[in-house]
C-alpha cells in the first residue's frame, strides 16, 4: 500500500473515531435534546412532592405572598395563597405547563391566585395601574438545593422559592390557617402600636408592622448617634409571617415571626432561644436618630384637626392665638410644621387658606448646639407671606422657637382613640412643655 493510500485510510479511521466519540459524549448532544430532558426531570420533580410545595415571592412592586401548590401529572395545579381570605381558604385549580425556552420554564398558563399580584387592573393588587405589583407567573427553573427549588421570574426577575411541604404543613394550609394568621395581625397591631424585641444583651429593636404594605421595619440604636434600620417585606404563613430576608442582630437571626395564640403575640426563634414582641408607649429608637434628611422623618406637623385634641402643653394656646388672629383677617389656619431641610437648616411653615387658595408663610432658621446638646434656632429670613400684614398672627409661635432651646423626642399619644405617631421639640428647661405633632416628611 503506497503512502497516499495509507494516509487516506488513517484519515477515514480518525473521522470515524471522532464521530463515534461525539455520539457517545453527552456534552456533544443536541442542546434542544438536553433541554427537553431537563423538562422531563423538572416535571417529575414538581409532581413528586407528595404534600405539595410552599412558595414565597416578594414582588418588586411591594408586599410579599405565600402560596401552596400541588402539581399534578395532568398539568393541573391546586393552589391557595395569602392574597386575601378567599384565596387562603378556597382551593383553586388551574393549569401549568413546562416549556423549553432558553431555559426550562414553568408557566402558570390559566388565571389563578399566582396572577393576582401582577394583575394590571387598578385596585386588584394595590399596585400601580397597568403594572400591578410587578410580580411574575412565568419562571425559569433555576436549581434545586435540598428541599428548596429556586425559580426566577421571566418578566420582572422576581425570585420565587418553593419548598417541599410535610404532611402536617399541608394539613394546616388546607385547614385555613393562613387566613387565621391574616385575621390575627389586625388586632395585634391595634393593641401593640410600638412593638419591640429585647435581645439578650438588653438592646431593644423596634418591630413596626405595616399591614397595608406588608412591611416590617426593624431597627435599634447602635450607639448614641447611630441607628440601624432595615425594612423587610413579609408574607403570611399558617404559623405567622415570613420576611423576605433575615434581620440579624449579634448572631440572632429573625426570618419568621411566629404567632402564639395563647399570648396573642408574635415571637422570634433562633435555635433554642425565643424572644417575644413586647409593646411600648413610643418607639424604642430615639427620634433624634431617625429624624433628618435621608432618614425616616424630616418634619413634625401640628394639625389640630388630625390630632383630634391636645396634649395640654404651653404650645396649644399659641396655636389657638395664631388661628384666631388669621381668622379675623379672613384666613383659616390648617397646620404648622417644623421641617429639617437637606442642608440641616429648618423651615417653620404656617399653612393657611382663604377658602379657595392655600398659602405658606415660611420662616427660616439656622441652628446652633448648646453645651447640654440642645438645639437653638437662629432666625435666618422669611418669605413674603410671613412678613406681610399677617405677621402679628405668627409672632407668638416664632417667639416660642426663637426664645427657647429644644431637644427632639417622641411623645406618648394620650389622645383617646388616636393612633398617630407623635414627636416633639421639647424645651430643654422643662420636659413637660413642647411643640408637638405628627412625625412625617
Amino acid at each position: 500500500m503506497n503512502i497516499m493510500k495509507k494516509f487516506a485510510l488513517y484519515t477515514l479511521l480518525a473521522i470515524a473515531a471522532i464521530a463515534c466519540k461525539k455520539s457517545s459524549d453527552p456534552f456533544m448532544e443536541d442542546p434542544d435534546k438536553r433541554l427537553i430532558q431537563r423538562l422531563g426531570e423538572n416535571m417529575q420533580l414538581l409532581t413528586s412532592s407528595q404534600y405539595g410545595w410552599k412558595a414565597t415571592i416578594y414582588p418588586k412592586g411591594g408586599k410579599g405572598f405565600y402560596y401552596y401548590f400541588k402539581f399534578n401529572n395532568d398539568n393541573s395545579v391546586d393552589m391557595l395563597g395569602d392574597f386575601n381570605t378567599t384565596t387562603a381558604t378556597t382551593v383553586k385549580t388551574s393549569t401549568f405547563r413546562l416549556k423549553a425556552l432558553q431555559w426550562p420554564t414553568l408557566i402558570f398558563d390559566t388565571y389563578g391566585y399566582i396572577h393576582l399580584p401582577s394583575d394590571p387592573a387598578p385596585g386588584v393588587s394595590g399596585g400601580t395601574a397597568g403594572a400591578g405589583l410587578q410580580s411574575d407567573y412565568q419562571f425559569m427553573m433555576d436549581k434545586m438545593v435540598g428541599d428548596t427549588f429556586y425559580l426566577i421570574g421571566m418578566d420582572k426577575g422576581n425570585l420565587m422559592t418553593m419548598v417541599k411541604m410535610t404532611a402536617a404543613e399541608q394539613q394546616d394550609v388546607l385547614a385555613g390557617k393562613i387566613a387565621d394568621r391574616m385575621a390575627d395581625i389586625t388586632p395585634f397591631v391595634a393593641a401593640n402600636q410600638f412593638p419591640y424585641i429585647t435581645f439578650k444583651d438588653g438592646t431593644k429593636a423596634d418591630a413596626a408592622i405595616n399591614i397595608s404594605t406588608r412591611r416590617i421595619r426593624l431597627g435599634y440604636a447602635a450607639d448614641a448617634n447611630t441607628a440601624v434600620s432595615k425594612n423587610r417585606g413579609f408574607a403570611y404563613t399558617p404559623y405567622g409571617i415570613i420576611l423576605d430576608s433575615a434581620f440579624v442582630y449579634n448572631g440572632f437571626s429573625i426570618r419568621e415571626l411566629i404567632w402564639d395564640a395563647t399570648k396573642k403575640s408574635y415571637y422570634a426563634k433562633n435555635g433554642s432561644e425565643i424572644l417575644y414582641l413586647q409593646n411600648g408607649s413610643t418607639p424604642v429608637v430615639p427620634l433624634k436618630l431617625v429624624y433628618g434628611p435621608g432618614k425616616d422623618y424630616t418634619a413634625i406637623e401640628y394639625n389640630a384637626s388630625a390630632l383630634k385634641g391636645t396634649l395640654g402643653t404651653d404650645f396649644d394656646p399659641l396655636y389657638t392665638q395664631c388661628l384666631n388672629t388669621l381668622k379675623t383677617n379672613g384666613y383659616n389656619l390648617t397646620l404648622i410644621r417644623m421641617i429639617q431641610n437637606v442642608d440641616l437648616s429648618y423651615t417653620l411653615r404656617f399653612t393657611f387658606n382663604n377658602g379657595t387658595t392655600s398659602y405658606n408663610a415660611d420662616v427660616y432658621y439656622k441652628t446652633s448646639k448648646n453645651a447640654d446638646g440642645s438645639t437653638k434656632f437662629i432666625f435666618d429670613g422669611a418669605n413674603g407671606n410671613a412678613t406681610s400684614f399677617l405677621a402679628p398672627g405668627f409672632a407668638g409661635v416664632r417667639n416660642y422657637f426663637e426664645s427657647n432651646a429644644f431637644n427632639i423626642s417622641w411623645v406618648a399619644n394620650t389622645i383617646p382613640g388616636s393612633t398617630l405617631i407623635l414627636g416633639a421639640f421639647v424645651k430643654s428647661t422643662d420636659a413637660t412643655q413642647f411643640f408637638y405633632g405628627v412625625v412625617g416628611n
